[in-house]
């Protein structure tokens, strides 16, 4: 008999490499140089990015608020903006991949220049490339018998877009804005049809000065956002996850006098990237022999993934903070501001292990002079949930807010604020099959009229099948006392094909 396999082939993205690269952004503050920088907060922004044969390139935006003290002790502040553009080396990299680009800012310095203050930061990129892959298999043929067995595949569709919208509040009376800072965390990712419904928040913490004060005070609005991103491919019930970063905040302030209150307007705008995940069953082959020759197989594997469940958690923390300077008694705290929060999940049977560090910077006077410290709190702590599974991946959005610092004990400061966070679980199958069958010679048919054949105990259908060298269907129609698995004590007789005129 002739041996003719045929194969077949499925299309999906695959996770490709990760890649951190790293880059160094600078601008000029002219004839600051006088002036004693009290915090400088950043905020960094992508703006493209492109996969190039063995390299990927990006760019973005890096914004500083500055916030300084005097010469005569007035508290001024300063925004400046910087474009950059820099490329990270993958030899895996390719026009055909797509990447995944995250940017945060890792340390932050000033330093002069003459007349001049340089402000500088260390911009980090965390890329992740999506990679179009096919995987081929064995799908039958003459002369094949194939062990078919439904394996889960999936494909994942890519989308992106913006949302903007803003947001009224009122405050005390303030004589000036010095800086502003944003946090964004998603509570809700949601596909439905031609789209995917994206919610979260915006953590914005405004820094500001009395009227006719020097004091330093700060609120805080937690702003709730929802976007709707097309996906011609998403559908209703569709695994998905989001991922969004501000792209431009502008805060205008309105003040009236007379009822002692200002009123603040924030414009905010986000841009959020997403996929869904079109999770399928497929008919692969776990196994293969051709009736009467010998073949050899060929096995590969690969790890499908995709979102199980996504959750929102709150967790208080609190603790002794380390400190990046002194204080005393003498101190008298008057604002914490510039929160942010580093965190990292890691998840085993029944739990989510979360730790990281909260920072903020303290603004304090120490006698007549405006101060400020940057403050850190290490956390740890876990989050129970029943989706969670030991080799499952979590991607995990953090933002603090409700940050306060207070001094029970001199030299040493407390802390404490509430974490928002929002979990997306992964899981996965490794799945295996039959990717080439190369046929062998013959073999030859025993010249026994009647053989006896003895089965191991536990022997499934195939594997007796296999055994005998006759297709499943075959054996169950000659054998339909049989029952799998066998116990071992079977006898099956195997009775030699007459040929005609023989």
């Amino acid at each position: 008999m002739a041996i003719t396999p045929t194969y077949a082939a499925y299309d999906y993205t695959a996770r490709g490499a990760q890649i951190r690269s790293q880059s160094i952004v600078e601008c000029r503050l002219s004839d600051w140089a006088q002036n004693r920088p009290l915090a400088v907060c950043p905020r960094v922004t992508l703006t493209g990015a492109e996969v190039r044969d063995g390299e990927v390139r990006y760019s973005g935006k890096l914004y500083f608020s500055v916030v300084a003290r005097t010469e005569d002790g007035a508290v001024i502040s300063a925004e400046r903006g910087a474009e950059f553009s820099h490329r990270a080396e993958c030899a895996d990299a390719a026009p055909a991949c797509r990447a995944e680009v995250r940017l945060t800012v890792e340390k932050t310095e000033t330093r002069q220049d003459g007349r001049a203050l340089i402000l500088s930061a260390i911009v980090t990129a965390e890329i992740g490339l999506l990679v179009p892959s096919q995987m081929h298999y064995l799908s039958g043929g003459e002369g094949v018998v194939c062990d078919f067995r439904a394996a889960r595949l999936c494909r994942l569709y890519s989308c992106a877009g913006q949302a903007e919208f803003e947001e009224e509040f009122d405050t005390d009376y303030v004589g000036d804005v010095l800086a502003h800072s944003e946090q964004i965390g998603l509570t809700r990712v949601v596909a439905g049809t031609g789209a995917l419904d994206v919610s979260g928040e915006v953590c914005l913490c405004v820094l500001a000065k009395r009227a006719g004060e020097s004091e330093v005070v700060s609120y805080e609005r937690l702003i709730p956002f929802r976007a709707e991103i097309p996906c011609d491919e998403a559908a209703a019930g569709m695994a998905c996850r989001a991922a969004a970063e501000i792209s431009s905040v502008e805060l205008s302030a309105t003040c009236d006098e007379e009822k002692g209150r200002c009123r603040i307007l924030a414009q905010i705008a986000v841009s959020v990237s997403g996929c869904v995940f079109g999770g399928e069953k497929v008919l692969l082959p776990a196994d293969a022999f051709c009736p009467g020759a010998a073949c050899a197989l060929r096995r590969d594997s690969v790890r499908f993934e995709e979102p199980t469940c996504a959750f929102t958690a709150v967790e208080r923390v609190s603790g002794t903070a380390a400190l990046g300077g002194t204080v005393d008694f003498s101190c008298a705290l008057q604002a914490a501001a510039q929160c942010t929060v580093e965190a990292a999940a890691s998840v085993s049977e029944g739990e989510i292990a979360v730790e990281g560090v909260l920072h903020t910077v303290v603004f304090y006077r120490e006698g007549e002079e405006e101060n400020s410290l940057p403050v850190s709190l290490p956390f740890a702590f876990p989050v129970r949930s029943d989706r969670a599974r030991a080799g499952d991946r979590a991607e995990m959005t953090a933002i603090v807010c409700g940050v306060s610092v207070r001094q029970k004990t001199e030299g040493e400061l407390e802390a404490e604020g509430t974490l928002r966070l929002f979990f997306t679980l992964f899981g996965g199958e490794q799945t295996a099959c039959v990717t080439e069958l190369t046929a062998g010679e013959p073999v030859p048919e025993s010249g026994a009229a009647i053989r006896v054949f003895m089965p191991a105990a536990g022997d499934t259908l195939w594997e007796t099948a296999k055994k005998l060298g006759k297709p499943p269907e075959q054996v169950a129609e000659e054998n339909p006392e049989l029952a799998f698995p066998l116990r071992g004590d079977e006898r099956i007789v195997v009775y030699r094909r007459r040929e005609l005129g023989a």
